[in-house]
């Protein structure tokens, strides 16, 4: 059970990171501070989820990776447009190409992998 939940984590995590990542929020910023908020407020889930359920974690990490490399092995291209950012597909290759979404599978392994090994034997 822990497996099919990690998978489904996965791919909702990646799904809206790329989405928050790829937000349309208009202000004079490079990166306007509220995507960088939403960023921050889904890593936090991120390492709550990974760290109270480790194996689900570690299953959405490797997911995210995997999906990650997938697109970026298959060179799927995304679109520019403005209307675009909602796209699940357009998601999956923006966030492939953006990084967020990497890092975000990265840290999810790292913090389940932590608290799988700091458990007793």
């Amino acid at each position: 059970m822990s497996l099919v939940f990690g998978v489904l984590t996965g791919v909702v995590v990646y799904y809206v990171i790329a989405v928050v990542a790829t937000a349309q929020v208009a202000g004079p910023f490079t990166v306007n501070p509220l995507t960088l908020s939403l960023i921050a407020i889904v890593g936090a889930l991120v390492v709550a989820i990974a760290w109270r359920w480790p194996v689900a974690g570690l299953t959405a990490g490797v997911v995210i990776v995997l999906v990650v490399a997938a697109v970026v092995a298959a060179r799927i291209g995304w679109s520019g447009s403005g209307s675009d950012w909602l796209d699940p597909f357009n998601a999956v290759a923006f966030g492939a190409a953006s990084g967020y979404p990497v890092l975000v599978g990265a840290v999810m392994a790292s913090v389940s992998g932590l608290r799988l090994r700091s458990r007793p034997a």
